[in-house]
């Protein structure tokens, strides 16, 4: 007998919730020290939509060898799909074979007691979604530094799409993920994009499990993809020309109120001129934004490489020269604090996990030069107080990305003045009162005393 009264359907639907129970208890119950293949788990820095991602320690023979590793940790629900188990596996081990400067390397890739991981490159820095966010607070990323990290983006691209295989046939590598939260920006300036494979194997899982993963990322699809046609790296080139027209308007280009809505944007929304959003944004630049955000694939931008050359071009012809420190003065500028307080809370996960004694090998950098005011002034004590932190790429579950530029209360002018205000010490306010004394002393004296 088949159907729903089937015994042999409850007792399979039994044994699949008994797993599904006792794969997100394992996922839940990983904690400091806890070990994934040859990776020791430092400190829990982020989980999202698909995954919690570690920082680890990579144990070699010699321990002035160890090094620091993010591990990634699909959750449950996507290793209870056996397509997507063997997809992600594939798809990982397939881009290990990437080795660009700016995408992130994949060293491992494993699967222990019902828990998939992947062993990366650790990244001390933020993702450009975190940037932005921060960045908005104050003021906008320079349009130049966009221009840059852009750059660096698609010259990753184009070497992850470029990849072959022994007989150097092409691989077909497309991302299907690009967006702010899957580009990371190092504190030395570096650009990396994170990720590949990953998107594959989510689409292989059921529709249920896939539209908790793919939540919020709807608005960085290129049409084909939100059609569900098949895609290639002109893909890709679509995404990230979204990213570089809201990191240089301020705006989201496709947002709908809800992703049925973002859908049909993408498809078919009117994509404005920049020059209508801002009538000094350069002509030459919203040439080369809306050359990568054509939806007639053969008129968009045909590889990365392309789209890399024209913005490093657009720069020169414009005489700007962004050096990489360029883009770590920004990520030092609005997220320093922070970079450095994680830092220290891993230094002392490595403490506890050595018995109180200080590792030998040196994993991170003692200097405090990343704080703001370059002076070592942040205290944490364990490692629960930065464990809501988030990193690499990973945004909440169930929420969407937050906008480029977040909004300002302007129905209430003296809200941003007042929060200012109380930010004021007594000290600041007396310096301040110095400072302009001085200058009126010295206006005085240049005045009337020639």
């Amino acid at each position: 007998m088949e159907g729903p009264a089937c015994p042999r359907c409850f007792a399979k639907k039994a044994a699949q919730i008994e797993a599904n129970r006792r794969t997100f208890r394992m996922t839940e119950e990983l904690t400091q020290g806890s070990k994934l293949g040859n990776y020791e788990l430092l400190l829990r820095v982020g989980r999202g939509g698909m995954a919690t991602v570690w920082v680890a320690r990579e144990r070699a023979r010699a321990t002035k060898d160890d090094r620091l590793v993010a591990v990634k940790v699909m959750l449950s629900e996507l290793a209870d799909e056996s397509e997507f188990i063997k997809m992600f596996l594939d798809e990982v081990r397939l881009v290990r074979s990437i080795r660009h400067p700016n995408v992130v390397d994949v060293y491992d890739v494993g699967e222990h007691d019902g828990m998939m991981w992947m062993a990366m490159e650790w990244v001390e820095g933020e993702s450009l979604h975190t940037v932005i966010a921060e960045a908005g607070k104050r003021r906008a990323i320079p349009p130049e530094l966009a221009v840059r990290i852009i750059a660096d983006a698609a010259a990753g691209l184009h070497a992850a799409h470029e990849l072959r295989d022994v007989d150097g046939g092409p691989r077909g590598v497309v991302h299907r993920d690009i967006s702010p939260h899957n580009i990371l920006i190092g504190t030395n300036g570096a650009v990396k994009l994170v990720d590949f494979g990953v998107a594959k194997a989510v689409g292989r899982v059921s529709e249920a499990t896939r539209a908790g993963q793919l939540k919020g990322k709807f608005g960085y699809m290129s049409p084909e993809q939100a059609l569900g046609k098949g895609v290639d790296r002109r893909s890709d080139i679509f995404s990230l020309g979204i990213v570089l027209f809201e990191l240089t308007t301020s705006r989201r280009l496709f947002r709908g109120e809800h992703d049925i809505e973002t859908l049909r944007l993408v498809i078919s929304g009117a994509i404005p001129k920049p020059t209508s959003i801002d009538a000094k944004y350069p002509l030459e630049l919203e040439r080369i934004v809306l050359k990568a955000l054509e939806r007639n694939v053969s008129a968009r931008y045909q590889t990365a490489a392309e789209f890399e050359h024209d913005l490093h071009a657009y720069l020169k012809a414009e005489r700007l020269i962004v050096p990489q420190s360029g883009v770590a003065g920004i990520l030092k500028r609005v997220l320093g604090e922070r970079i450095e307080q994680r830092r220290k809370a891993v230094r002392g996960a490595l403490k506890v996990l050595s018995s109180g004694a200080v590792p030998t090998a040196q994993l991170l950098p003692n200097d405090p030069a990343f704080t703001p005011t370059g002076k070592d002034r942040i205290t944490v004590s364990g490692v629960s107080s930065v464990s809501g932190t988030g990193l690499s790429g990973l945004s909440s579950p169930g929420t969407s990305p937050s906008p480029i530029v977040p909004p300002r209360d302007r129905s209430q002018p003296g809200a941003p003045r007042a929060a200012l205000g109380a930010r004021l010490s007594t000290a600041s306010v007396l310096g301040y009162v110095i400072g302009l004394t001085g200058l009126a002393i010295a206006l005085f004296v240049l005045i009337f005393m020639r």
